[in-house]
């Protein structure tokens, strides 16, 4: 068995050594060309095998011609190298670095429309959020990567999309959903010479093995197998040799998943490959229980452990070094602050000492005027009456300079007032993360300690799993309304308003929270039934709805009906999301929209709330120059409702 996985590894590390050749070649063409765009093509050539093996030289070569492209103003290449330095972030877990790449790429190519690479970089943008487990937020970013793709009729762009999709899906564990992905992707792989054709088949093979379809996900496996190690796609085999050995120990052949486990961890360390890493061994703990070899078991297992802290370590150290540039950030403005400042009281010394000089000066030449003048009346007093305008123009001078002066004065005091409001919402920002992020996870964390250590049974567990999902749901939503929240109280929410039908977006979340309704067999109803348009912000109305038709499933019981209507108005559309659930008590129907302290209550189902969901839709609608309002009665039901404009108005910011 030995003899045979060293031949495996040998024929690996031939294949490797080809396509490091190729790299390493197309490298000694990058280094001798004199041409700078020359030299940033070869680079980008080699994206992905360069950011694959050595992500630390990539991101010093890119580093390098992003100078140059900037010095050229070559905004093509400069988006196509944010992308790059992007990728090789990524490969070393810098989700922070990464990030901002994107960023800064993304703000280029909306400047000059560069169409294929928005679709890229909201793809990439997916694929960092899904780096950090935010699968659902990686979904949103997919899905507008797949909008760009569609326009441009990118069959590659649109392939690489539903692979993403279909890895998201899986890891959500919503293996039907990926499947569907994966059949789309399929016909434009063979299209398109097979591209992508390993990973499509790997993400099949993961998603039937979820549905404990065996033979299928075996199937795919080494079908992906077989292409993977043509292209020595070590992500991809790494994958393979994983998900075969789950099918092998799930089946009872735990020799052969020992041996596709070793294979596949020779391979995930070659890479480095941490998520492979850690499934790895973890699955070998298990097998060497199986194994009766406790020692080995508990070897790998801390193996399992310690590199699983090391990922929550690099998560960790990037939020705490953006809490470190907020605290320069904010030290930075006081020092501007301090420096204004003193730069007013200068002014005004100066002013206060130009003013006694000039009062001096005046009074001295007066006297001398008056003294040697005795004789020359006429002469004296005009010269006087000089000195007097003179006086006059330098008064109405320094009444000027007082007005600039109270004008400064003005703008500190602002300035003083937007730092304490950015300071109070750093705070409650930290204090939400702090109480509702932490008291679940905690939660969570406990229950599973209990589950480890045995101290609770599997049975008593399964009594507090429904709670421990509502849990992580509630986490869920909180995360997502503070992300927008956090966004728009720090950056101020940028709006994008068009005309568009809002028919549409009701339909979308109906069909969304479909499911979660019929599990509380809750009737969902959309009764508009012709399209109504209105001009504001897509996505924001898009959060407004989610929220709204969220809070009436969390708070209706069942046999409970949700109604969605549309009314035209004089110049304005109104939508109401009514329910018959359990009502709002009138000494709380004041609080749910307000800013300065969240309110929340448990749902029917003891869901909690957040309190930022009701405060991100009064907000969002405002901006958008619309009106919100609620009508409830105890134990009769509720109705929010809200307005939106229907010609072009100018928003507000």
């Amino acid at each position: 068995m030995k003899k045979c996985l060293s031949i495996l590894l040998l024929l690996l590390n031939i294949v490797c050594f080809s396509q490091q050749n190729e790299v390493d070649s197309i490298l000694k063409l990058y280094q001798k060309s004199k041409v700078d765009t020359t030299k940033i093509d070869l680079l980008l050539k080699i994206t992905d095998g360069l950011a694959d093996r050595n992500p630390e030289k990539a991101i010093k070569y890119a580093r390098t011609e992003l100078k140059v492209a900037q010095a050229i103003n070559d905004h093509y290449r400069e988006v196509l190298l944010y992308l790059m330095l992007a990728e090789s972030y990524g490969r070393l877990g810098k989700i922070a670095e990464s990030l901002d790449c994107l960023d800064k790429g993304y703000r280029i190519a909306a400047k000059y429309n560069f169409t294929a690479q928005l679709g890229s970089i909201q793809l990439n943008i997916g694929v960092a959020y899904a780096d950090v487990g935010n699968e659902k937020l990686a979904i949103e970013y997919y899905m507008s990567g797949v909008h760009y793709f569609k326009m441009l009729d990118d069959k590659i762009g649109l392939i690489q999309s539903y692979v993403d999709l279909s890895d998201a899906y899986y890891h959500i564990n919503k293996p039907d959903s990926a499947i569907y992905y994966i059949e789309l992707a399929k016909p434009l792989s063979f299209k398109m010479n097979n591209y992508q054709l390993s990973y499509i088949y790997n993400n099949a093979a993961e998603a039937y093995y979820e549905k404990k379809e065996y033979a299928t996900a075996e199937d795919y496996a080494n079908k992906s197998f077989a292409i993977a190690q043509k292209q020595n796609n070590l992500y991809v085999l790494s994958d393979n040799y994983l998900v075969l050995a789950k099918i092998n120990f799930d089946k009872g052949n735990i020799s052969k998943a020992k041996t596709l486990i070793n294979i596949g961890l020779e391979i995930a360390k070659q890479s480095s490959i941490r998520e492979n890493l850690i499934d790895d061994y973890d699955l070998m703990s298990k097998v060497l229980e199986k194994q009766n070899e406790p020692t080995e078991a508990l070897k790998f297992k801390k193996l399992y452990i310690t590199i699983k802290d090391s990922v929550l370590s690099t998560i960790n150290s990037n939020i705490s070094e953006a809490y470190e540039y907020e605290k320069q950030d904010e030290k930075m403005a006081e020092l501007r602050t301090e420096k204004l400042q003193q730069d007013t009281e200068l002014k005004k010394q100066s002013i206060i000492t130009m003013v006694i000089f000039v009062t001096l000066l005046l009074v001295i030449l007066i006297s001398g005027y008056i003294y040697y003048s005795r004789f020359n009346l006429r002469k004296a007093n005009d010269e006087i009456k000089r000195a007097y305008q003179e006086v006059s123009n330098h008064q109405n001078e320094i009444i000027q300079q007082n007005e600039e002066l109270i004008k400064y004065i003005e703008q500190i005091r602002k300035q003083s007032e937007d730092i304490e409001r950015l300071g109070n919402i750093k705070d409650r920002l930290f204090n939400i993360i702090s109480h509702d992020l932490r008291s679940p996870l905690q939660t969570l964390t406990g229950m599973l300690s209990l589950l480890k250590n045995g101290t609770i049974t599997q049975d008593k567990f399964q009594k507090f799993v429904p709670e421990l999902i509502n849990g992580v749901h509630t986490t869920s939503e909180l995360v997502d309304n503070l992300l927008h929240w956090s966004n728009s109280q720090l950056k101020g929410a940028t709006i994008n308003p068009t005309e568009f039908d809002i028919t549409t977006l009701v339909q979308n979340q109906v069909q969304l929270f479909e499911r979660q309704a019929s599990d509380k067999e809750i009737q969902l109803l959309n009764e508009i039934d012709h399209s109504l348009f209105v001009f504001a912000d897509k996505n924001m109305i898009d959060l407004v709805l989610r929220n709204l038709v969220a809070n009436a499933i969390k708070f209706c019981s069942k046999d409970c009906k949700i109604i969605i209507t549309g009314k035209p108005l004089t110049d304005s559309i109104e939508i109401s999301v009514s329910d018959n659930g359990k009502g709002i008590e009138p000494e709380n129907i004041e609080k749910i929209f307000q800013s300065k302290e969240r309110y929340s209550t448990l749902g029917t189902n003891r869901e909690k709330g957040t309190g930022l969901g009701l405060m991100l839709c009064k907000d969002f609608v405002e901006k958008n120059n619309g009106q919100i309002g609620v009508e409830s009665e105890v134990n009769k039901g509720s109705r929010f409702w809200f307005t939106l404009p229907t010609n072009v108005r100018v928003l507000s910011y």
